[in-house]
């Protein structure tokens, strides 16, 4: 639950404990449930959360490779898959839990038994195939986040709606791989795919906030955040990505358009979202560009005199476009 729905509803709870409405036993217990806890132990609860699921995470891994090649492999994706359905139960409980004494280690648990069942599956794969080919895997992907997806509208938990997301990217992007990339099965294979599905992912976000999150009561809200800051992280990642490689003209155009465009968008939606990640990855563009054009060609000192000097200048006439903005709106 987000803080500010957390604080409106406490101050309701209070209102309605002054007026007699409710009687002290709920009274209590409704302030334990909306509480917003921003102390110390909850920060480092939630930071040990986190290296609680690296390291989970880290033991599937072991557990795959322990599996492979053994006689136990047959075994191994039922009893793996079997511990992160009992995960998954568990931390369904806890993740939604009226009191949420155990919100992060739900969330938690929830989050590793997709790892688990994604490892399951790989464990088929071999059994069934002897070899992890890229079409099946990016199936297996989508396997995975259909599960994440499911459950996070079940139970209205933002974690595996951000894994389900991050799995689709993956997923794409891998079923379009080409020969001569990188070897990693997670990577962004295709990033023109990619691109694409981050689009989507974008619109989808943009839609959620508009038409499901038109409340604070609504179970989802926070689902659209989520959709719209990852589309644009990968959205602009893979136009760098594409910028790099022959210095192609034309995406390098579009890296430097998509980064006006989400200013403009951001300024007519008045959303920060959209003009953080323009500014920021504008910024990477002209950085880029700079770098593989005048770093070999320049002396170091002038390159870097000439970009600074370049930079005051626009900040000065920023400030005073901003200044002579604030001057018509006044008058």
């Amino acid at each position: 639950m987000r803080k500010i729905v957390a604080d409106k509803v406490a101050q309701e709870v209070a209102d309605w404990g002054h007026k007699g409405l409710i009687d002290n036993d709920l009274l209590e217990v409704l302030q334990a449930r909306y509480q917003a806890d921003v102390s110390v132990g909850r920060i480092l609860t939630r930071w040990l959360g986190f290296v609680a699921l690296f390291l989970l995470a880290l033991a599937v891994l072991g557990f795959i490779g322990l599996s492979l090649g053994e006689a136990a492999l047959y075994l191994a994706p039922f009893v793996l898959g079997g511990a992160g359905f009992w995960l998954w139960s568990l931390g369904t409980r806890f993740a939604t839990d009226p009191l949420q004494t155990y919100a992060i280690s739900g969330a938690v648990l929830v989050t590793f038994s997709f790892f688990a069942a994604f490892g399951a599956l790989m464990l088929l794969l071999e059994i069934f195939d002897s070899g992890f080919e890229r079409g099946a895997v990016a199936f297996m992907m989508g396997l995975t986040a259909v599960a994440a997806f499911f459950t996070a509208y079940q139970y209205r938990l933002r974690w595996p709606l951000c894994l389900g997301v991050l799995l689709v990217f993956h997923a794409m992007g891998h079923m379009h791989w080409t020969s001569g990339r990188g070897s990693y099965f997670m990577d962004i294979a295709d990033e023109r795919a990619t691109f694409v599905v981050a689009v989507i992912v974008i619109l989808i976000g943009i839609w959620h906030e508009r038409h499901r999150e038109t409340d604070l009561d609504n179970d989802t809200v926070g689902f659209g955040k989520v959709y719209i800051v990852l589309g644009l992280l990968y959205a602009n990642m893979c136009l760098w990505f594409l910028s790099l490689p022959r210095e192609e003209t034309f995406w390098v155009l579009m890296f430097a358009a998509a980064g006006v465009a989400q200013l403009i968008i951001g300024g007519r939606l008045h959303d920060g979202r959209f003009t953080g990640f323009g500014i920021v990855f504008l910024s990477i563009n002209i950085y880029t560009r700079v770098f593989e054009t005048f770093w070999d060609q320049m002396h170091k000192g002038t390159l870097f005199l000439g970009a600074g000097v370049v930079a005051l200048i626009a900040g000065f006439l920023m400030e005073r476009r901003a200044k002579m903005l604030r001057e018509a709106g006044e008058s």
